[in-house]
């Protein structure tokens, strides 16, 4: 308990309403006021592609870009990505996805570099949640704008390892959404995902789900990946990777995605 005093009082906080097993947000609660939901098919690629070719992209059927506004382990520098190319490509008509691809778990299967430390999991995830925030709102988004923690695969047949990633999302959550924004979590479905879907209702959850699930199939319900109770409303499913596509002349390699869930706010 003393090391918990010193993480501080929103980590307290969060540890004691676990320990009486009454989550602090739940995956089958109502959606958080002020949250801002599309549906339709959308897009994510490593680097913010330029001004010109997110219009020649207004061809295509997508509606809705992810965009990687920062974090430790974030693949692509995206100095292109500045609070001007924001503005500019929403006033094409496109929506966002902000991506934040924080410390690992320490058991990850990805490359990533930076890992979380067990024993720092919930400090570090409040503090990455705030960086996090800053990021998202230097580029012009606001309150009511969802942001997506990005964890890449790892093994959760280790028990330890699986903790402190839980440990990390929900101190993560806590403090996005204490900032006013709408705390979402990317992962594959077979470990982030499959995690949170155990411990729903058990724990502080992000109100916000993007599973990796790639079948070609564009739903976010109804396919037996996450029980429709959870999250009603509050997904994204990438259901298809590494694909190029060409439209207006301008070709990319993107991550197909399907919609029905929060989105940045301008």
């Amino acid at each position: 308990m003393r090391r918990i005093h010193r993480a501080g009082t929103s980590v307290l906080l969060t540890a004691v309403l676990m320990a009486l097993a009454v989550p602090v947000a739940d995956a089958r609660g109502a959606a958080p006021r002020g949250m801002r939901t599309v549906t339709g098919a959308g897009f994510d690629t490593c680097e913010a592609p330029k001004v010109s070719t997110m219009k020649a992209w207004r061809a295509s059927p997508y509606k809705a870009v992810g965009i990687y506004v920062g974090g430790v382990n974030r693949g692509c520098a995206n100095k292109g990505l500045t609070r001007d190319w924001v503005r500019q490509v929403r006033a094409q008509g496109w929506e966002f996805l902000p991506l934040y691809v924080g410390s690992q778990a320490s058991c990850t299967t990805s490359g990533k570099v930076q890992r979380i430390d067990p024993a720092r999991s919930w400090d570090m995830g409040g503090a990455e949640a705030d960086d996090a925030v800053d990021r998202a709102a230097a580029v012009g988004f606001r309150k009511g704008s969802a942001v997506y923690l990005d964890m890449e695969h790892y093994d959760n047949r280790n028990a330890d390892c699986r903790r402190d990633v839980l440990n990390f999302v929900s101190a993560w959550s806590d403090r996005v959404r204490a900032r006013g924004f709408v705390p979402g979590y990317y992962s594959s479905l077979s470990s982030g995902i499959a995690d949170l879907v155990e411990f729903a209702g058990t724990r502080s959850m992000p109100d916000a789900v993007w599973y990796a699930r790639w079948d070609d199939k564009a739903v976010t319900s109804g396919d037996g990946a996450i029980p429709d109770h959870l999250w009603p409303g509050r997904r994204v499913k990438q259901h298809a990777g590494n694909v190029k596509e060409t439209y207006g002349g301008q070709t990319l390699n993107i991550d197909r995605n399907a919609l029905a869930g929060p989105v940045g706010v301008l």
